[in-house]
């Protein structure tokens, strides 16, 4: 009788913690990370612009390289959108809704498995000297209960943005090496 009323209590202290985490988990998320790239902003902008080039550079296509990706519109354009379907990703489009040459892209991130949601993603680019700084920043809301998963997600993203912002440099500085040639 008594391993059943602590089990009991257990459940009980693990509902509350779970009721408090929802609670506390935030439902709006914002992730950022900036990088300094050595490369003119015409050049870094080539690569976040151009959706078939995005998975050069960002984690997320790589985590799923039997996935199947799809273009759709003119690709750099507003209202291009890069659709996939895959195991590790899910099903998904990312579409370009707001270019401002060279300083800002805003997309639309929509995800449809195996959760469905919505994000916003923005980058935004200021040059200087030949090198460019490189903002890229998503806007998240989660719903509740999903928030909780929100708030263990936020720093798997960041490390990704890091990384690909990383592999971005590496990339736009090798380009603007070689059209300096």
């Amino acid at each position: 009788m008594r391993g059943l009323i602590v089990c009991a209590w257990m459940a009980g202290i693990i509902l509350v913690l779970f009721v408090l985490l929802l609670l506390a988990a935030p439902v709006k998320v914002h992730i950022e990370r900036s990088r300094e790239i050595r490369a003119p902003a015409p050049v870094v902008w080539e690569h976040i612009v151009k959706l078939e080039k995005f998975g050069a550079w960002s984690n997320w296509w790589k985590t799923d390289p039997a996935a199947a990706f799809r273009l759709d519109g003119v690709d750099g354009a507003a209202g291009a959108s890069s659709s996939w379907k895959g195991q590790k990703l899910g099903k998904g489009k990312l579409e370009l809704v707001f270019l401002l040459p060279y300083s800002e892209v805003r997309q639309r991130l929509s995800l449809y498995e195996p959760l469905e949601s919505g994000y916003d993603v923005w980058y935004r680019l200021a040059e200087k000297d030949s090198i460019t700084q490189v903002t890229w920043a998503m806007d998240a809301s989660y719903p509740r209960p999903q928030n909780v998963l929100g708030l263990f997600m936020k720093s798997s993203i960041e490390r990704d943005f890091a990384q690909g912002l990383e592999n971005l440099q590496r990339i736009a500085e090798t380009d603007a090496a070689g059209r300096k040639r």
